[in-house]
């Protein structure tokens, strides 16, 4: 099994999920895959000629690409409009599904971070993003603010929330924090020390809580100047951790 992202090397999900295959005793080795977006499509046919490839996850920058590529997707990744899995059916075609979100929302939930009434403000537009939002409206949250450089793509993301849950949740809005509000990073803004921050830190505070969906490095750039002002942070570890267990039991549903 593998997992394919451009870049890839701060891949955390095969030091998750790798231990669990094999606690289940299942023959899986689950690698990552380098491959540049300009490859994509190229070699998604060559991962579909491999006979023993059981299937493979995805992350930045493939997530709402690849879903074209699928044979079929399930109802949670046609409703988010994004795949972070596929898998190999009985019949060799290839699935998609979506677990970012009940991943990301459980590790909130396995550190007591409260969702439920809570307002949230989500920064990105990709596919993660919208699983979360999803994931969010779905734990009760309070209202949720999705804010990215292309407003276009934000206000399609809330407009998508807004019908699914059939009521006005979510809106597109600026990336400025409120009293009180989970504030979530779901870009890809943080891999780097170089790169930009994804929102003036300034205006954190206490009582806030800031997650990230980045796993590595564990404490972001960001997270870092959160803490020092007092602000609880969220790892993107906890969102790989959260939806390891979720992967492999539905890997090894069929291939296990």
């Amino acid at each position: 099994m593998g997992i394919i992202g451009d870049p890839i090397a701060q891949a955390k999900s095969p030091a998750a999920i790798n231990p669990l295959f094999a606690a289940c005793g299942a023959d899986i080795a689950f690698v990552p895959f380098h491959v540049p977006a300009s490859d994509l499509f190229t070699i998604w046919a060559g991962l579909k000629a491999v006979p023993n490839l059981v299937g493979f996850g995805i992350t930045l920058p493939h997530k709402q690409t690849a879903i074209e590529l699928c044979d079929s997707v399930d109802p949670v990744a046609a409703r988010v409009g994004a795949v972070n899995l596929v898998r190999r059916e009985r019949d060799g075609s290839f699935r998609g599904y979506q677990f970012d979100g009940r991943g990301f929302v459980g590790g909130l939930q396995s550190k007591g971070i409260a969702i439920e009434g809570r307002d949230v403000l989500i920064i990105g537009a990709g596919g993660a993003a919208a699983a979360i939002a999803f994931a969010l409206a779905e734990a009760g949250a309070a209202s949720i603010k999705i804010s990215n450089r292309t407003v276009e793509k934000a206000e399609a993301i809330a407009e998508s929330v807004n019908k699914g849950f059939k009521r006005e949740i979510a809106k597109a809005g600026t990336p400025e924090p409120e009293a009180a509000q989970l504030v979530v990073n779901a870009t890809s803004l943080g891999l780097r020390d170089s790169d930009v921050l994804p929102l003036d830190a300034e205006l954190l505070q206490p009582g806030m809580t800031l997650a990230e969906v980045i796993a590595e490095p564990e404490t972001t750039r960001i997270l870092g100047m959160a803490q020092a002002k007092g602000v609880e942070i969220h790892s993107g570890i906890h969102m790989i951790t959260g939806q390891a267990r979720l992967i492999v039991d539905h890997i090894c549903e069929i291939w296990g």
